[in-house]
């Protein structure tokens, strides 16, 4: 029997969704603007290729979406209704949030998208 890692294991550390062991990406850091989300065409191991069809990655754009609504969501739930900050501190923290992490937003949306339809 195959020893496969887990699928978070897979997600957290950018593997290919089928074997777990094949990295998605080129570069493994995502602040590395110049190939931040330049990915391998196939696994190196058991040779799935990524992109399934052309355009396959704009459904990525979904998925992105989807998270920063629940950053937003969340960080306005948590810091005005709770911690009763103003609307003015709560909109350029969430936004702040979401620039600083903007990287790891489009390279997970991404990962998370592969992950999802394999």
């Amino acid at each position: 029997m195959e020893n496969k890692k887990s699928v978070l294991y897979g997600i957290a550390k950018c593997k290919c969704p089928d074997c777990r062991k094949g990295d998605l990406f080129v570069s493994s850091n995502p602040y590395n603007f110049k190939e931040m989300l330049t990915m391998n065409v196939h696994c190196e191991f058991c040779g799935l290729y990524y992109e399934k069809e052309p355009g396959f990655w704009t459904g990525a754009m979904y998925v992105s979406y989807g998270i920063i609504v629940a950053i937003v969501f969340s960080s306005l739930i948590g810091l005005y209704f709770i911690l009763e900050l103003p609307i003015e501190t709560v909109l350029p923290v969430s936004l702040g949030t979401i620039s600083l992490g903007y990287p790891l937003l489009l390279r997970y949306s991404r990962v998370l998208y592969l992950y999802l339809l394999n």
